[in-house]
């Protein structure tokens, strides 16, 4: 009896597990999908299908599960594309579909402006007057850290963390919209 109980709760601590790390990151890979998909009503379908794939997966057999997530995300978007790219296709011109195609291909004109911008970006960040704002923001978005390990880093609240990162990223939204 009690072999069956302790195999009963490592079934249940695993399916506690996935959940938990869904539910921690179902936020970012709603942006994820949506940004990938270009519609946010698809993501929302696109994570939920995830998840239900997701939650049959043995997760301790998984290396990187927020990256496994981020992969799932991903190739549903684009067996999406594909799908509704075939769909749409059929009994359509070949060539009229594949020229209106942009060849994926970054202009000399577009990367120019892209590290531009970046520049712009990085300038800005590096000129916030307060260092733990600079660090908050770097930390979160070049390192990857997570709120609380950021909070916990620079001894801060979670709360006090999000804010920081919150109006720096408005000031760099509006130095790239504004390109000052």
């Amino acid at each position: 009896m009690a072999i069956e109980a302790s195999g009963g709760g490592l079934a249940l601590d695993r399916k506690r597990t996935s959940l938990e790390l869904y539910q921690t990151h179902r936020a970012s890979l709603l942006s994820y999908a949506a940004r990938l998909s270009g519609d946010k009503t698809a993501a929302e379908d696109i994570v939920q299908d995830v998840w239900l794939l997701f939650s049959r997966q043995q997760i301790e057999t998984i290396s990187a599960p927020l990256n496994y997530l981020r992969t799932m995300v991903r190739n549903l978007v684009i067996t999406r594309v594909r799908r509704q790219g075939l769909e749409g296709a059929a009994g359509t011109d070949f060539e009229a579909v594949t020229a209106e195609m942009a060849d994926g291909q970054v202009t000399p004109e577009e990367n120019v402006a892209s590290r531009e911008a970046m520049k712009r970006i990085l300038d800005a960040i590096a000129s916030m007057p307060d260092p733990r704002q600079r660090q908050a923001i770097c930390l979160y978005h070049f390192e990857g850290l997570k709120l609380r390990e950021i909070a916990a880093h620079l001894g801060l609240s979670v709360t006090r963390v999000h804010s920081l990162i919150e109006d720096g990223m408005v000031i760099c939204d509006r130095v790239r919209k504004e390109g000052l």
